[in-house]
């Protein structure tokens, strides 16, 4: 890909983004975000997470210093969805990214949390602000700057729990590391109420009749004959590695906006057991 001038922009504010702040007072990994504003050829500005205070976002750090600047028609390239929800009286970033005339949007991740994943985006799109991703190379660096951000959507490390994740993104993949080794779920949409769990490596078995963990006394004995299987809400899905196995009751779907869901989200509880196979 050529070096054009919204690659240069992109390529800046990937850059932007690894200087972000650590945030003391939070209690989860924060994101990592830069973010810069041009018209033309002429940048405007550029911010990074935390440049203006601990924890302030990225966009609103830029537009608070660019104030007094008219945005009309400009473009933004920001390395994470702008936020869709702030605790009053704070506004939205993606807001005011619409009261201030932004005409286009560049985007490097998508908002992990499956409770607001593309709402910020939706804002946007609905006021008429033209949308675009970056460039596959630089997501892929994004993504693994914010590494940790991302895992606490998409990652669980304990023998039991509770997770909630958007199936739909990440390959339908969520990591439980345990006391027995790692196991590595992959979840596909099924229907309204239920996905299809899917292991390709040790395949995966259905507690078809089963309602709690406590009535499945040997998972080795149940049918692993698949690689993938349906599994509606209430039900059991097990899942093995060489040295254990994963029960997962799946607690509530979200199936998206295709089926009536305002979002896609799974739900489930799960607990971990020694044995496994070789």
């Amino acid at each position: 890909m050529g070096l054009i001038p919204e690659w240069v922009w992109m390529r800046r504010a990937a850059d932007l983004g690894k200087l972000s702040r650590p945030e003391v007072a939070r209690s989860s990994p924060p994101p990592r975000v830069g973010v810069v504003v041009v018209r033309g050829s002429e940048v405007l500005g550029e911010s990074y997470r935390g440049e203006t205070g601990e924890g302030r976002h990225a966009e609103f750090g830029l537009l608070d210093a660019l104030a007094s600047v008219d945005l009309s028609g400009a473009t933004l390239l920001t390395t994470l969805e702008p936020c869709s929800r702030r605790n009053h009286p704070k506004r939205p970033c993606a807001e005011q990214l619409i009261d201030r005339g932004i005409s286009t949007v560049f985007i490097g991740l998508y908002d992990p949390n499956p409770l607001i994943y593309r709402e910020g985006w939706r804002l946007l799109r609905d006021a008429g602000i033209s949308l675009r991703d970056f460039a596959p190379e630089l997501r892929a660096e994004i993504a693994a700057d914010n590494a940790d951000f991302l895992n606490t959507f998409r990652l669980a490390v304990a023998d039991r729990g509770h997770a909630a994740f958007d199936y739909r993104q990440n390959d339908g993949r969520f990591e439980i590391r345990s006391s027995v080794g790692q196991f590595i779920t992959r979840w596909t949409p099924c229907g309204a109420d239920s996905v299809y769990a899917y292991d390709s490596a040790h395949h995966v078995a259905h507690a078809r009749y089963a309602q709690s963990f406590e009535e499945i006394d040997d998972p080795g004995a149940l049918d692993f004959s698949s690689y993938t299987v349906p599994v509606g809400e209430g039900e059991i899905a097990i899942f093995r590695n060489a040295t254990g196995y994963v029960l997962v009751r799946i607690q509530k779907v979200h199936a998206g906006p295709d089926r009536g869901a305002d979002h896609s989200e799974l739900q489930f509880e799960y607990e971990v057991r020694a044995g496994g196979v070789a």
